[in-house]
């Protein structure tokens, strides 16, 4: 079994680093684009086992980056964990893809790294050397 790979789309350059130094210290190998255009063609260069998506971003917002994946047959079963400011939307993102799977910024960093467990199977971190 390979290690999980997880893309994070997100415009902020200290949330973006903050989630990948999160989920390569947990072991995840981790890909970053910072728009929603970007992570798509990412996602499609290589499919990841899931997506940290924002939802406002430039050029093509989460929203729309949803819409897309759902009608490509190649990106259409990856799961996706909204992480958002706009707390507008996020009933309607509980709705599209459950509770468990929207976080609202400011979030709790031991959930996120417990729900992205959940989904990947976690990742696959050698044991410790015997001393």
């Amino acid at each position: 079994m390979s290690t999980p790979h997880v893309l994070v789309v997100e415009d902020d350059p200290s949330v973006r680093g903050l989630l990948q130094t999160l989920l390569t210290a947990e072991g995840y190998d981790v890909a970053t684009a910072s728009d929603g255009l970007a992570g798509l063609v990412k996602a499609s260069r290589r499919k990841p086992s899931l997506i940290l998506l924002d939802l406002m971003m430039p050029d093509l917002g989460g929203i729309r980056v949803l819409e897309e994946m759902g009608g490509d047959p190649a990106l259409a079963d990856v799961p996706v964990i909204v992480v958002t400011g706009k707390l507008d939307a996020i009933p309607a993102m509980v709705e599209q893809l459950g509770e468990e799977s929207v976080f609202a910024k400011p979030f709790s960093v031991a959930e996120l790294l417990a729900r992205v467990a959940e989904v990947t199977g976690g990742p696959i971190v050698p044991a410790p050397e015997q001393q």
